[in-house]
């Protein structure tokens, strides 16, 4: 689903097999607007719903999207009985780290980006924390040009917020889709390429001592602890 309801597969292209198995929802769909989102979501009636929609300059600031959105997501998800996936940030929860603060005051619709995101956050957990707990956190690193060479070995999942890294697009997409198929609920997770690998404030230790590891995408999931 996006904003415009315009075909993203026309710009990037999918080879045949996955032609089968993937398309786009042909009317626009707006996070902001709780009637939209919830008149598309029950169309389609799905067993999850990743949110990745967050504020650009082409429209929605970050507290319609990345806050007001993300708690619309999160309602319909819980009437839906939909598994529930929120893509946000690193180091929303340390407001003194330098990535922090340069990434709060990068202006226009992105300004308080990092403090819309950890609203969004605690809503998702307020309003999907009862006993389903059916979601799950990602808060990826920098997102790096190129591709994986290795996958989910790759990587390491934390927890804290005391270390970051950066990883590639297909690597947040590999891992997005492990956190469907997991059976971990009510977690929230930070990941990165092991070689990344950097302590978000200089008065941290190396290392958080919660670092996890994992073969697949899915392993990647097998020993985090939940929120």
């Amino acid at each position: 689903m996006t904003r415009t309801g315009k075909d993203p597969f026309e710009i990037i292209k999918l080879g045949e097999n996955m032609k089968q198995r993937i398309s786009h929802y042909p009317s626009p769909v707006n996070v902001v607007s709780e009637d939209s989102l919830r008149e598309a979501l029950s169309k389609v009636k799905p067993s999850g719903i990743i949110f990745c929609a967050s504020a650009s300059k082409k429209g929605g600031t970050a507290f319609e999207v990345d806050d007001k959105g993300v708690g619309n997501a999160a309602k319909i998800s819980k009437e839906l009985g939909s598994r529930f996936i929120l893509i946000s940030a690193l180091a929303v929860d340390r407001p003194e780290s330098k990535s922090f603060k340069i990434t709060n005051k990068l202006g226009g619709n992105l300004n308080g980006i990092m403090d819309a995101k950890m609203n969004g956050e605690n809503k998702v957990r307020s309003i999907l924390g009862g006993k389903s707990r059916d979601y799950v956190i990602i808060r990826p690193g920098v997102l790096m040009n190129g591709k994986s060479k290795i996958g989910a070995s790759d990587l390491e999942v934390n927890q804290g917020d005391f270390i970051g890294g950066g990883l590639s697009r297909d690597e947040l997409s590999g891992v997005v889709v492990g956190a469907f198929l997991s059976d971990k609920k009510g977690v929230t997770i930070e990941v990165y390429r092991t070689s990344t690998h950097t302590k978000l404030q200089p008065d941290f230790s190396e290392n958080s001592g919660l670092e996890k590891y994992g073969s697949s995408y899915v392993d990647l999931f097998s020993n985090v602890k939940l929120d």
